[in-house]
């Protein structure tokens, strides 16, 4: 097994199981006949796994259920290249962010100067893009791999999306009103599924615990929770449990601040509304 991002997620799925069962390596181990060592170079994705073996532990585990076919589902795949992988040479953060939303049972995004990618259109993300700098030859590409990340909202076993977005996020044109008339419509469509939660935090509330900076918040069926810090060119991953409790009570206080969703939706149509009226 290769020291990819699927293969550590399912190391670390495994990992997860058997504390989650109280067994210690040395416990697996013994039950499986096989070496202490052979289970910790496992469980750090040092050593390949193959699915009869990922079989036999979730046996010894008592694993059954929704969660065996997803930890089995991923050891089939994990020799086999992702969508992201099939001729891109992308960056090794964005394959692990990829990966990561992939995973993901719950991804509560955190938004103040645009909307969330995982929301956006295929022309609002084009413009935020050319801002950005990415040049132009690589453009379409880049705007397509976001857009294909929208696909975990709407797959057999969806993530549950928690968007909340700052209202400075609804005043900007960006591309112009057309663009942000459909942007918006976008939105609003998918606040529809029951998958998703979009929540405006309005400009009357004043100040708020988002205003520290955007993140987003990656929840998985087994592992720990990590936080995704985007920056400008680079961003960086946050697992450790004491700093991700810090974004977790955020979304605590954000929760209690941001309209609810009905009156979120207002604000939103109205937006829209006005620069639909722009457009014409």
């Amino acid at each position: 097994m290769a020291d990819t991002p699927r293969a550590r997620a399912l190391a670390k799925e495994l990992r997860a199981a058997r504390k989650t069962a109280g067994l210690t390596l040395h416990q697996l181990g013994e039950a499986l006949g096989w070496s202490e060592a052979k289970i910790s170079r496992i469980e750090t994705a040092r050593r390949g796994v193959k699915v009869p073996a990922v079989e036999a532990i979730l046996d010894v585990l008592k694993v059954h259920g929704e969660d065996r076919e997803r930890l089995l589902k991923l050891a089939r795949d994990i020799r086999e290249p992702a969508w992201w992988e099939l001729g891109r040479d992308l960056p090794q953060q964005l394959t692990a962010l990829i990966d990561a939303e992939q995973r993901a049972k719950r991804i509560t995004n955190v938004s103040l100067n645009t909307i969330p990618g995982l929301l956006q259109t295929r022309a609002y993300t084009r413009q935020i893009m050319e801002a950005g700098g990415v040049p132009e030859e690589a453009l379409e590409e880049n705007v397509g791999i976001r857009q294909m990340r929208q696909g975990i909202l709407s797959k057999r076993q969806p993530v549950e999306l928690r968007s909340f977005v700052d209202e400075t996020a609804l005043l900007r044109p960006v591309g112009g009103p057309q663009v942000m008339a459909e942007q918006l419509r976008q939105v609003l469509s998918a606040g529809d599924a029951p998958n998703v939660t979009v929540r405006v935090l309005s400009l009357d509330g004043g100040a708020h615990a988002g205003l520290s900076g955007t993140f987003v918040l990656m929840e998985f069926p087994s592992s720990k929770p990590i936080v995704f810090l985007e920056g400008r060119s680079s961003g960086a991953f946050i697992d450790g449990e004491e700093d991700v409790q810090l974004f977790h009570e955020a979304i605590e206080s954000l929760e209690a601040q941001a309209s609810d969703p009905a009156a979120s939706k207002e604000i939103l149509m109205r937006y829209q509304k006005q620069y639909e009226s722009e457009a014409t």
